[in-house]
């Protein structure tokens, strides 16, 4: 599979609940997506960790943003970003500890400017690192890169999930379109 097939593929942990938009016209570098439960709903709650400016999630001085949606007719629950987790910066180059990871409560619902809590999600994220150049050296005999926490993972996995920018995009029942993240990662 060749580097742009990886990447018309998106985020590998979002696999089963998103559906990429307009495969076909797939920008180079750039992969979109649209959020679905797996009972095929796609209007969620959001829930987050962060600092709120303006309408952005933000990191703040404790730990990166954690935003989670849940299906609004199930609730069901899916992990759509996490900083300590996805994205370049948290596959090679940051270290978080134990309680960055798992004691990022409380999480906070999303409401819009009309106090709207339930949207359409779509995950926007942008690969501009050439990994094969970077890093074709350190993948073992097996396929697998070392992890800067020292896990083992499939390269191409992490070709997927080590995007180095991300951006999720919200649509209320009235249509109204809010980023609520634009997050750097490399």
């Amino acid at each position: 599979m060749t580097e742009t097939q990886q990447y018309r593929l998106g985020p590998a942990y979002l696999e089963r609940w998103a559906v990429p938009e307009n495969p076909e016209a797939w920008i180079e570098q750039e992969w979109t997506g649209k959020l679905r439960s797996q009972a095929g709903h796609t209007k969620f709650h959001i829930f987050y960790y962060g600092e709120l400016m303006d309408e952005l999630i933000a990191v703040n001085e404790f730990a990166p943003q954690l935003i989670i949606a849940e299906d609004a007719v199930t609730s069901e629950r899916i992990v759509i970003f996490d900083g300590t987790q996805h994205g370049y910066d948290a596959l090679l180059c940051e270290v978080y500890t134990e309680g960055q990871q798992t004691n990022r409560t409380p999480l906070l619902p999303y409401l819009d400017e009309d106090g709207e809590d339930t949207f359409e999600v779509n995950v926007t994220a942008y690969y501009n690192v050439d990994w094969d150049d970077e890093f074709s050296d350190d993948v073992d005999e097996d396929g697998q890169l070392e992890l800067i926490n020292g896990e083992l993972c499939d390269f191409e996995e992490v070709k997927r999930n080590g995007f180095d920018a991300i951006s999720i995009t919200i649509t209320s029942a009235k249509g109204l379109k809010t980023e609520i993240i634009q997050e750097e990662l490399a």
